[in-house]
């Protein structure tokens, strides 16, 4: 969670590298697809592996190695190029996350509520609410449009961040803090509102067949979907255990 958010900055926002997988013409379209791919493998098995089998430094260097031979292969194939990021960088960049997932979830496992928690929780909702809306933007169906950037898959892009990020912050209080079931529907208020404000002010647009209403659909779904997934890995165990008893 913390790799597809930060990177989505780095590449849209700071335009530190280019992934170009060779499957659209845009610039920034082959940014996004190639940054889902690698958020979809390469980051969460990297953690994966780290976290459960509880890796130590000898396996953190050699991770670190391994992406760091990667980048330079990347490279010279052509389907990744530098701008102003450089190969050492991605050497630091691995091995502080493997060191952070460490510590991470050390700390989740041993504090069942705090701040860490809440913007693991955070992490969670923005992806699921994210993903979907990076699809729809790279087949044209759905995109922002907001003035930030020329080119309509970065200004898109990075307007989609900021906007669910700020909008998944407070979802996540209502779902996961908040202990009775009503509150949980705020949530999906939040959302339908925003959207609808967007699409008036002539912010969203849609192509395709596609209107506010599937867009509104996708949203509930994810807010399901991330509900669920918290009644099953609550926010706050000592909570659920409160309402067994």
């Amino acid at each position: 969670m913390l790799t597809f958010t930060g990177e989505m900055i780095v590449l849209l926002l700071l335009d530190s590298y280019v992934y170009k997988p060779g499957v659209f013409k845009d610039y920034y379209a082959e940014n996004i697809f190639g940054h889902i791919i690698t958020n979809a493998t390469l980051w969460p098995t990297t953690a994966l592996l780290v976290v459960a089998y509880s890796l130590r430094w000898r396996w953190l260097v050699l991770i670190t190695v391994i992406f760091t031979l990667l980048d330079i292969l990347f490279v010279n194939l052509g389907i990744y190029q530098h701008n102003w990021w450089q190969t050492w960088m991605t050497s630091v960049a691995i091995f502080i996350y493997c060191l952070l997932m460490k510590i991470w979830f050390g700390q989740l496992q041993s504090r069942r509520r705090g701040i860490l928690r809440y913007i693991t929780f955070w992490f969670i909702l923005l992806v699921i609410l994210k993903l979907p809306e990076s699809f729809l933007l790279l087949t044209g169906m759905q995109y922002a449009i907001v003035g930030w950037f020329e080119n309509l898959y970065r200004d898109a892009g990075v307007f989609s961040v900021i906007y669910n990020a700020v909008l998944s912050f407070f979802c996540v209080f209502f779902i996961c803090i908040l202990g009775n079931w009503y509150w949980k529907l705020v949530p999906f208020f939040i959302y339908f509102s925003f959207d609808a404000i967007l699409f008036d002010r002539g912010i969203l647009f849609f192509n395709n067949g596609w209107n506010i209403y599937y867009l509104m659909l996708i949203h509930s779904v994810c807010l399901v979907l991330f509900t669920a997934l918290e009644n099953k890995y609550p926010y706050n165990p000592q909570r659920i255990k409160y309402k067994s008893w």
